[in-house]
């Protein structure tokens, strides 16, 4: 992500100079960063207060002083969902290192985060090299929505059509199940009947539409489709969004990152808060939010409405996160699932 935009944001920039000490001490403790040797002593407030100033007019380079992992925990942590919320005094992100401001953003769009947090599952395969590969979310009656690059992973184009693989004399079978949060063994498992349209890799809708059995395996109803923002509604820098998926570790990932933020906790759901970020022009929208792999194909989800405003589909370290506007995955299903 790039963290650098947390500090656009005037009321988090004034919360993390007004309790950096207490910040700084707390990420150093429960974020590993020992290995950075003497925190209290490199960073002082009127260091953080610089880099602050850089960071907001996008100046800053970067340093060696160990700022860079207090702001990215401080700023932009990743929630546990469990029953189906998140936040609970176990799954919070360590209080004391934690941003209130962006807790009380959170915090105040529970309701509808809420409403969203069932209609994201994990896309499990079976007959497969690997037990899962990303995240998809409902959008219609009975279509899930993901990426090219995961459904590209256990189906294919066919003669009339997209089928499944073989791997490597039986079919692949693919299933989102929308539970998998962690402590708890309960599954809400879907078999994917069809692999209703993959686009071609040279689009940059970066999308699949899966359509799921009505019922799941223990015989309960499909969770309702997530309400996609209309054109450009939500689409302004700085806005506040929720990503919800799930993470696991990549290759390209900061191991302190996965300790500090993470907790060494992954391929369960996750609620990530951020913000869309400015971007030069291109046909996708960025965000801020903190992602690993197995997060392709996440929602991302306005905090102001509870609509999805986006479908991430990859984050580039340092820098940001890229996702496939609501307006297009519209038009997918419009055009291909009709």
């Amino acid at each position: 992500m790039e963290y650098t935009q947390i500090f656009a944001d005037a009321e988090v920039r004034e919360e993390f100079l007004d309790r950096f000490e207490e910040i700084r001490d707390a990420a150093s403790v429960s974020g590993g960063l020992e290995s950075v040797g003497g925190l209290e002593g490199i960073l002082d407030v009127d260091r953080a207060a610089g880099a602050v100033k850089a960071m907001a007019e996008g100046t800053w380079q970067g340093d060696e002083s160990g700022l860079e992992a207090i702001v990215r925990q401080f700023g932009r942590p990743v929630y546990l969902v469990r029953r189906n919320t998140f936040g609970t005094v176990a799954d919070a992100p360590d209080d004391e290192a934690e941003s209130r401001v962006v807790a009380a953003k959170v915090k105040a769009a529970r309701r509808r985060l809420e409403g969203v947090i069932p209609s994201v599952g994990r896309i499990d395969l079976r007959n497969h090299d690997l037990d899962w590969v990303g995240t998809g979310w409902m959008v219609a009656e009975d279509l899930a929505v993901t990426n090219r690059h995961v459904a590209e992973q256990f189906a294919k184009r066919g003669r009339g059509g997209f089928r499944f693989r073989a791997n490597p004399m039986k079919q692949v079978h693919a299933y989102v199940d929308w539970r998998h949060e962690h402590g708890r063994t309960q599954e809400s498992r879907f078999k994917v009947t069809e692999v209703v349209w993959i686009e071609p890799d040279s689009s940059a809708c970066d999308a699949a539409l899966l359509r799921l059995a009505p019922t799941g395996e223990n015989g309960e109803p499909l969770p309702p489709p997530i309400e996609l923002a209309k054109g450009k509604d939500g689409l302004t820098v700085g806005r506040w969004v929720g990503v919800i998926g799930y993470p696991f570790v990549g290759r390209h990932d900061d191991p302190e990152d996965r300790t500090r933020i993470f907790n060494n906790i992954f391929e369960c759901k996750r609620l990530a808060p951020g913000q869309l970020i400015s971007s030069a022009s291109n046909p996708w929208i960025h965000h801020d939010a903190t992602t690993l792999g197995g997060n392709s194909g996440s929602v991302v989800v306005d905090l102001d409405t509870g609509r999805a405003l986006g479908l991430h589909f990859q984050g580039l370290p340092g820098k940001r996160n890229d996702a496939v506007p609501a307006a297009d995955v519209a038009r997918l299903i419009r055009k291909r699932a009709s």
